[in-house]
């Protein structure tokens, strides 16, 4: 079988659930209602007089790179190939008006095999990354207006492997999400301990994916996609429509979960937020969450923190 292609799911797959013994007519009653609640969500979403939506837009060659949004992963590519003209929405990272941070992380290139070099290319890598904001119902995307920049220095050295630049940016946007901003910070845990809960969380959401429990899904990611379509003003009954529908598209794949292997804890938020990150070749820097169908990789992210006065793993992005 060829190597199959990497395609990262839109979905933001999250939850754990038990529905628990019950009869049939109560799980239909239960499906239907969270359907329901899916259906009905854009009724929760406000529009304002502007609505921006913030999105990166970057160009590379012969580099790979990781960069993050408040400490939040935004956009990751560790593929061969250069970019030319990309762009990526990361209006969900944004939980509100002002100081935004912003960490790019530039990586030596990699080839076909995905074997990455020791040494970034002296004179001969890049990587350029814009924060661009705009209201599409009334910008065109050439309209957007820039509030950050950042052109990666030139490499001079034959013995450099890695680069990392911090800075922020304001931005100002009329909605405010919680998100993670009141969640514990997981650093002052027992590591040990933390990394089994995560990944007893991980091993039950994957069997949910593997057993097309996409209603129990639904129910624990109802509060992160209702978040998510605020981000992107989504205020319309198609938005909340084409959410739910995803659902049935991902049962639909018959996907043949990966095992859970070659990942590392990694923290994100300031600490707030954790997930287990791929660290081989093939999938370096993708969730740990995974399946393959039609000779294609399908990966889930997989984010979760835990609520001020909570003890238990919820998925936050």
């Amino acid at each position: 079988m060829s190597k199959p292609a990497v395609i990262i799911s839109l979905i933001l797959m999250i939850g754990l659930h038990s529905c628990g013994q019950g009869t049939n007519a109560k799980k239909e009653s239960m499906n239907q209602g969270i359907k329901e609640k899916y259906l009905n969500s854009y009724k929760l979403v406000k529009k304002y007089d502007y609505n921006p939506r913030f999105i990166l837009d970057f160009n590379s060659y012969n580099c790979t790179y990781e960069i993050l949004v408040n400490d939040m992963p935004a956009y990751t590519d560790f593929g061969s190939g250069n970019q030319g003209g990309a762009v990526w929405p990361v209006s969900p990272n944004i939980l509100k008006s002002g100081k935004q941070t912003i960490t790019i992380r530039v990586f030596p290139k990699v080839n076909d095999d995905d074997k990455m070099d020791p040494f970034l290319l002296a004179k001969n890598c890049g990587l350029e990354v814009k924060v661009l904001y705009g209201d599409e119902e009334k910008e065109k995307p050439k309209e957007y207006k820039q509030l950050f920049y950042y052109k990666m220095p030139e490499i001079k050295l034959d013995n450099v492997p890695y680069l990392e630049f911090k800075g922020t940016f304001e931005a100002s946007t009329p909605y405010q999400l919680k998100g993670w901003s009141q969640s514990q910070d997981l650093r002052k845990e027992d590591k040990a301990q933390l990394t089994k809960e995560v990944l007893a969380f991980y091993n039950q959401y994957r069997k949910l994916m593997a057993d097309g429990n996409m209603n129990a899904i639904a129910e624990q990611i109802y509060n992160r996609e209702l978040e998510t379509e605020q981000a992107y003003f989504q205020n319309k009954p198609a938005d909340a429509a084409e959410t739910w529908n995803r659902f049935d598209q991902i049962k639909a794949y018959h996907l043949e979960m990966l095992p859970l292997e070659h990942y590392e804890l990694r923290f994100f938020g300031d600490g707030r937020v954790v997930g287990l990150i791929r660290t081989d070749d093939e999938l370096r820097g993708e969730s740990a969450l995974a399946g393959i169908t039609d000779n294609k990789y399908k990966i889930y992210n997989l984010l979760l923190h835990k609520p001020a006065g909570s003890d238990q793993l919820q998925v936050i992005r």
